[in-house]
């Protein structure tokens, strides 16, 4: 049995490492908005063809995850982590090198593997570091906001200083995204396993047991209408904070923007991500139930009015002033969304299932994903931006509307008005006997 003092001391490292670690390794920093004009500019590869990119990415994203649940399992929360690190360093060196969408395609396998990885170890490492207690849900949700509002930050000072440096040397920012994945890599050495497991048996029959565990888990997540209806609304968020993403980048561009300007607009919208994941419990306590589905409406909506304003805003600054606007409350719901999303998935949970609700959820997201983009890749091929941004944003619009119905009675309740199913894993219930 372990020792509690080498408990405590788990802890109290994690917990303090955890939202550092997380300011800096949550995303590419010095990448984003530059990327796109990185691979158009100076790579000559079409729009058209590096919104395809993500398609790939969430394909890679779906058939890893599995693969990428094992590994979690077999290897152990922190050493996930830094393999998932190094993976995001190569992905990061094959873009620099790349010229073509089939060097992009073997990048975004190096990416989809890292963060299937990372996506199940991080969460979960800070979940099994916090002691089990009723305040644990806002233990974690205080962790994870501060390490998310300090990543918007500097992502917004990245943005600024990418813009910049992309004028003087494309290919500066992307240097600089790899020396801070470096940085990051030698950081994620400093946690401390929370969850040590005696390996018996060789790697065939671990293979086995580990295979068998994640099918239980998965069994579970599918039978969980709670578990369903909560990751089916994410899935979709996700995926329309995708499709925008790249979306917004292509409206700057058509509308004349330069790099610098767009990544002072970026910027700000960095630093309003961050604002609202330091005040997502102050929403979560407005909202409540309506929390996820008043993030998606608010973020389809401004889709289309930076769909309907972009195709004028060219030659009027009133119009160009409502697209920035657009992008800046896309910039709030991607800062309210990703701050939220794992304090929900977590709740009634513990180590035996923690893992694999975050990899389902991962697979779902991504499966979403892939046709969200593989779709939103066919119309830029077809239509202007602004064209496509009003054709996504309402049907988005309609699905989540249709998504709250159906989430009304199985999302959001008191914890008693749960079956024991649904609480199966509950921490709480172990506690308490």
């Amino acid at each position: 049995m372990e020792n509690k003092e080498n408990v405590r001391m788990m802890r109290k490292t994690n917990m303090r490492i955890f939202p550092t670690y997380k300011k800096l390794a949550w995303d590419y920093l010095f990448f984003y908005t530059i990327d796109f004009l990185f691979l158009t500019q100076i790579k000559g590869i079409s729009a058209a063809d590096v919104m395809l990119k993500s398609t790939f990415y969430a394909f890679f994203s779906i058939v890893l995850q599995i693969p990428a649940n094992i590994i979690v399992e077999f290897l152990g929360r922190k050493n996930s982590v830094i393999l998932g690190n190094i993976l995001s360093c190569l992905h990061m060196v094959i873009i620099m090198m790349s010229g073509s969408l089939f060097d992009l395609i073997i990048a975004e396998f190096f990416s989809a593997m890292s963060f299937s990885i990372k996506n199940v170890a991080e969460p979960s490492l800070l979940n099994e570091s916090i002691p089990p207690s009723r305040y644990k849900s806002q233990i974690y949700s205080k962790l994870s906001s501060k390490g998310a509002s300090g990543f918007y930050f500097f992502d917004a000072v990245s943005r600024i200083v990418a813009g910049v440096l992309f004028t003087v040397n494309a290919y500066l920012p992307i240097m600089l995204s790899l020396f801070v994945l470096i940085i990051v890599t030698v950081l994620s050495i400093g946690f401390i396993e929370p969850i040590k497991k005696k390996k018996k048996g060789n790697a065939v029959f671990m293979y086995k047991v580990e295979m068998k565990n994640v099918k239980e888990g998965f069994a579970f997540v599918l039978k969980s209408e709670r578990l369903k209806a909560l990751i089916l609304c994410a899935a979709l968020i996700y995926a329309l904070l995708q499709i925008s993403s790249t979306y917004n980048v292509s409206l700057e561009e058509n509308i004349g923007l330069s790099s610098v300007i767009i990544g002072i607009i970026a910027a700000i919208g960095g630093i309003i991500s961050s604002l609202a994941s330091k005040y997502q419990n102050q929403f979560h306590n407005k909202f409540k139930n309506k929390s996820l589905l008043t993030i998606a409406i608010l973020l389809s909506v401004s889709v289309i009015v930076a769909g309907v304003v972009g195709m004028g805003a060219k030659q009027s600054m009133i119009l160009l002033l409502f697209v920035i606007l657009s992008i800046f409350i896309y910039n709030f719901c991607l800062g309210m969304f990703h701050t939220s999303i794992d304090k929900y998935l977590r709740n009634f949970s513990n180590e035996k299932i923690d893992t694999k609700i975050f990899a389902a959820y991962n697979l779902f997201r991504n499966v979403f994903r892939m046709v969200g983009t593989l779709f939103a890749s066919f119309l830029l091929d077809k239509m202007a931006t602004a064209y496509c941004m009003i054709v996504i944003g309402v049907l988005f619009t309609i699905i989540y509307i249709l998504l709250g119905k159906y989430m009304k009675t199985r999302v959001g309740l008191k914890p008693e008005e749960y079956s024991n199913e649904e609480r199966k894993y509950d921490e709480l219930n172990q506690v308490k006997e």
